[in-house]
C-alpha cells in the first residue's frame, strides 16, 4: 500500500525503504515480485540489501550456487513503463 513500484508485477507489491532497513532488505519487494527468482531485490542506488550480501558470501564460499544476479537486461526486461 506504501511505496514505489519501479518495476512490473501482477500485483500491488511496494518498496517501502523504511522496512527495508529493519528487514536487512527483504522490503524491496516489488523486484521480488517481478523477478522472484532474482538474488538480489535492493537493486537502485541506497537500496540496501544485507540479505543479497549474506547470499553473495554464501556463493562466495560454494555453500549457495546457480544463483541468478540482476544484470541490466534482466533490470530492463521487467522495468515499468514510465
Amino acid at each position: 500500500m506504501i511505496g514505489n513500484r519501479p518495476f512490473t508485477q501482477r500485483d500491488r507489491s511496494t518498496n517501502f525503504w523504511a522496512l527495508a532497513i529493519l528487514s536487512m532488505g527483504e522490503s524491496w519487494h516489488n523486484l521480488h515480485h517481478a523477478d522472484p527468482t532474482c538474488a538480489r531485490h535492493g537493486v537502485h542506488r541506497g537500496q540496501l540489501d544485507m540479505t543479497a550480501r549474506l547470499i553473495w558470501i554464501f556463493e562466495k564460499f560454494r555453500w549457495a550456487h546457480d544463483l541468478r544476479w540482476p544484470s541490466p537486461r534482466r533490470l530492463a526486461r521487467v522495468a515499468a513503463v514510465q
